[in-house]
């Protein structure tokens, strides 16, 4: 175990937002944690990304606007790909980033809960609520 603090992570110059997260410390909140899904004019993609320290809104907003126009419009888990690369790079270290099923999503939902990538209407949305409108993803 870690006996020391760690100083609080910051994403794009910005404090991460500590969530109501799960913990077995009750002075410690457990991260920042969200899942994402991509969706395309069909269906969406076969797994979610896991975040745990960059799940706020406005850091999901961010990195997905940042990632749409390399993340092809027509196809949702090409799209996907994308947006975890993007997420890679964007991250540093090993731990905070994974591949979730779509069946284990349900049990992520913590801290910022769950957001659809809706390629084919340009948003992102958080229980059918568009938090971000317009997006322009690859034509490709």
């Amino acid at each position: 175990r870690m006996t020391h603090r760690c100083a609080a992570p910051t994403w794009g110059g910005h404090p991460v937002r500590h969530g109501g997260g799960r913990s077995t410390r009750k002075d410690k909140a457990m991260g920042n944690r969200a899942t994402i899904e991509v969706r395309d004019h069909a269906s969406s993609a076969p797994a979610c990304v896991y975040l745990h320290w960059h799940g706020s809104p406005e850091q999901v907003i961010e990195a997905v606007k940042g990632a749409a126009p390399r993340m092809r419009r027509t196809d949702a888990s090409y799209a996907l790909g994308r947006l975890f690369g993007h997420y890679h790079n964007l991250i540093e270290g090993g731990l905070s980033l994974a591949v979730i099923s779509k069946d284990e999503s349900d049990y992520y939902l913590t801290d910022n809960g769950h957001y659809v990538v809706d390629m084919a209407k340009g948003t992102i949305e958080q229980g059918g609520v568009a938090l971000a409108e317009g997006l322009e993803f690859g034509q490709f």
